[in-house]
């Protein structure tokens, strides 16, 4: 991209910009000393216009603008710009109401800068609510609840208004016939100007929310608001000099507010998305040393138990009384077996830990493996025999019992010969202890390791999505074919490794997700994006489902990308038909089918089975290729030595993931990349 050129653009839109601008202001100021009426009109059609915008682009946008300070304000500027339009058709000697006098007009007015000021003044409590306590996910769903609601609040207000005008004739005067404002209109201006003040307050408080320039630009716009109300408080003839000067202020500051939610908020939202991404990254940062605190105190939990019952095993006594002593600090159940596992001896808080009698397991009445969860006999059962095989091993268990009032226990059983035992008396001593505490911990920080993972890959898929965004936004500046194809390919890559760290997000497995399903959005995706519907290029996919992990799924789908693209961009031209083939599978699948050598009866598989046996030989355990009938690469091109950006980024990445890449030139192209999924 060549940036002065692009900075050079930018700075001549500006200047026409301003150029038609003081072109408008020229031509308006001329129309107000000819005809106010004109020039009153002109001027509230104009605002109507940019409230409208405002409008509609917010509303269109509503699903995914998290900012609800831009909401209110877009959802407001309809009625808002309602009003203005009913106050212009209102005016004096323009019929548009009969029997209705300059008095509605100020009434409308009235209404309309009410609308305005108090949706200045709540849209900022509604970042101050949310802003400690923002959901991290924020779903299309409630944003979009949320514009409704807006609506209808603002809806139900405005017809509320109307009948209080039209009907029940209830609302105050504004304006008496012998132009002069009425003290309800006079205090209303003070009011408003004081709450636009107060907006200013708040939007001063929620200030990180916003881009610097967008920031400036509303507080701008308030200023000139809050001044048009006075403006038009102290002066109470129509067509007076402040009154000129109040309609100017009411243009230029809801063009203020136009272009910092539409010209910087979406022709150029960089610096505006990545404010708000900004303060959604802190909000994570914040919640991370939460869960950080929170991984210290179960550790400090977990581990003050343990230090403590270390503490009165560290200190025996000699005799007998050292063995009570212990026998009565003994945090588990002690028990010992004969040589067919038949339980003889029991002691420790038996009935605490199972709400079963000791003597309930002593006399048979209560067999202890009836209590283990059944799921997890067979594991117990296996490690019993494997100590009768060998005496002197000691076994470890970890298994979930049911006590009594059904309540899950997890617990840990260590178990062991008796070694002053001969091995012909064979009797067996254990001990069973509870680490429920510790298993709910250990569950704890899975969820939480999975919770910020989750977060993490989200984040950056949120993040790649603006980058494709600003890519999409950008190349409409140019008309360029080259420029436009390089943002194209651009994009595309970036949006191959946010559809992996989506599919991340989605899946249960935070390590891997099944690649063939990524593959075939892919390729769909790309198939859109060159538009080959009209152009007789059909996809084939013959994909064997395998799970890949981040660090060869990213490189791996930029590989596939590239390959893809070219084919699309070159393989078919003047509307060649076509066929672009992609076949995925592991290496033992095609063992499995054909065997470990070629013969007559065993090569054809997609192909030739010999393009595959360099693969098999140097014991990779995945093979994907890329195909198509095309016009093919010529002999001359050496595809790893070549100035191409998208075959130089398929050689360096076939590199990292520790595979090969080979190119087959009969009857078009076809890529053939082996790897092992191995990291």
């Amino acid at each position: 991209m060549n940036i002065p050129a692009v900075r050079k653009n930018i700075l001549n839109v500006d200047f026409y910009e301003l150029l038609v601008w003081i072109t408008i202001v020229i031509l308006l100021y001329l129309i107000s000393l000819n005809n106010y009426l004109h020039f009153h009109i002109v001027i509230e059609l104009f605002s109507v216009y940019f409230a409208y915008v405002i409008f509609l682009i917010v509303w269109k946008a509503r699903s995914r603008l998290e900012n609800r300070y831009l909401l209110i304000l877009g959802v407001s500027y309809f009625f808002v710009g309602s009003f203005d339009f009913l106050s212009a058709l209102a005016f004096h000697r323009t019929e548009a109401f009969p029997g209705f006098g300059t008095n509605l007009t100020a009434q409308f007015w009235t209404i309309s800068r009410f609308l305005e000021s108090t949706s200045f003044l709540i849209a900022p409590l509604f970042l101050i609510r949310t802003g400690e306590r923002q959901e991290r996910n924020v779903k299309t769903l409630e944003s979009s609840i949320f514009a409704w609601k807006a609506f209808l609040v603002y809806a139900v207000i405005s017809v509320t208004c109307l009948i209080s005008i039209f009907f029940t004739e209830n609302f105050p005067a504004s304006y008496f016939q012998d132009s002069v404002f009425t003290q309800f209109k006079v205090a209303s201006g003070y009011l408003i100007s004081f709450m636009l003040l107060c907006s200013l307050f708040f939007l001063y408080i929620v200030r990180d929310r916003f881009e610097e320039k967008v920031f400036n630009l509303l507080s701008v716009s308030l200023v000139l608001t809050g001044s048009v109300s006075l403006l038009f408080a102290f002066d109470s003839q129509t067509g007076e000099a402040l009154g000129i000067l109040g309609l100017f202020f009411k243009l230029l500051s809801i063009y203020l507010v136009y272009k910092a939610i539409v010209d910087i908020g979406f022709e150029e939202p960089c610096s505006f998305l990545f404010s708000e991404l900004k303060h959604r990254e802190e909000d994570f940062r914040q919640k991370a040393i939460f869960f950080g605190d929170e991984y210290g105190h179960i550790y400090r939990t977990i581990n003050k138990r343990y230090l403590n019952r270390s503490a009165k095993e560290d200190n025996p006594k000699d005799g007998l009384d050292s063995y009570s002593s212990y026998m009565q600090n003994l945090q588990g159940i002690g028990f010992q077996f004969n040589k067919d596992f038949k339980l003889i001896f029991l002691y420790g808080p038996v009935e605490e830990m199972t709400g079963y009698p000791k003597q309930d397991f002593l006399s048979g009445k209560v067999a202890w493996q009836e209590i283990i969860i059944p799921e997890d006999r067979p594991a117990i059962s296996k490690k019993k025999d494997k100590l009768k095989l060998n005496l002197n091993s000691i076994v470890e268990s970890e298994y979930r019992i049911k006590k009594k009032d059904g309540e899950i226990k997890w617990v840990r059983e260590i178990l062991q010969r008796i070694s002053d035992e001969s091995e012909s008396s064979g009797k067996f001593q254990g001990l069973v202890y509870d680490i429920t505490e510790r298993k709910m911990a250990e569950e704890t920080l899975e969820k939480i390791d999975k919770i910020r993972l989750k977060e993490v890959h989200h984040r950056i898929k949120n993040n790649l999505q603006v980058i494709s965004s600003l890519l999409s936004l950008q190349a409409e500046k140019f008309e360029d074919k080259e420029v436009l194809e390089a943002f194209r390919e651009s994009q595309n890559r970036v949006e191959s490794i946010a559809m992996i760290h989506e599919r991340l997000h989605e899946s249960e497995n935070m390590d891997a997700f099944d690649f063939s399903d990524y593959l075939r959005k892919l390729t769909t995706d790309l198939f859109n994006s060159y538009n080959v519907g009209n152009r007789n290029i059909s996809l084939k996919l013959s994909l064997e489902p395998v799970y890949l992990g981040m660090n060869t799924a990213i490189p791996l789908g930029i590989i596939v990308n590239e390959i893809v693209s070219n084919s699309l961009k070159h393989a078919f031209p003047a509307g060649k038909r076509g066929e672009v083939s992609i076949n995925f599978f592991k290496a033992e699948t095609l063992v499995a089918k054909y065997g470990t050598s070629c013969s007559d009866n065993y090569c054809p598989y997609e192909g030739k089975y010999t393009d595959y046996k360099d693969c098999i030989n140097n014991n990779f355990r995945y093979i994907l290729t890329v195909a198509d009938n095309g016009i093919g690469i010529p002999e001359e091109i050496d595809f790893k030595n070549t100035d191409s950006l998208g075959l130089q980024l398929v050689n360096i990445l076939a590199k990292q993931i520790g595979g090969r890449i080979e190119l087959k030139r009969d009857q078009g192209t076809k890529y053939i990349i082996c790897f092992s999924n191995e990291g």
